[in-house]
């Protein structure tokens, strides 16, 4: 999703976004318990804060990256 993507040039040295190859890293998707796609797990001093999941509007991600700010 190339909106969400430009979040990430948006908020440059604030949040560090990282995408996941669900079928690539399925260990790594049962450890954070990612039941659907796509999940957006927004995490805060490396614990998961905040999770978003199926159809998310780029303005709802928006809307918690600026909460955790």
């Amino acid at each position: 999703m190339p909106q969400v993507e430009a979040l990430g040039t948006t908020y440059t040295g604030k949040v560090k976004m990282t995408k996941v190859e669900a079928p690539k890293n399925r260990r790594l998707c049962l450890r954070l318990k990612v039941m659907s796609l796509p999940t957006y797990l927004l995490f805060k001093d490396g614990k998961e804060v905040e999770r978003l999941s199926g159809n998310v509007s780029v303005e709802s991600i928006e809307e918690s990256i600026k909460k955790l700010l």
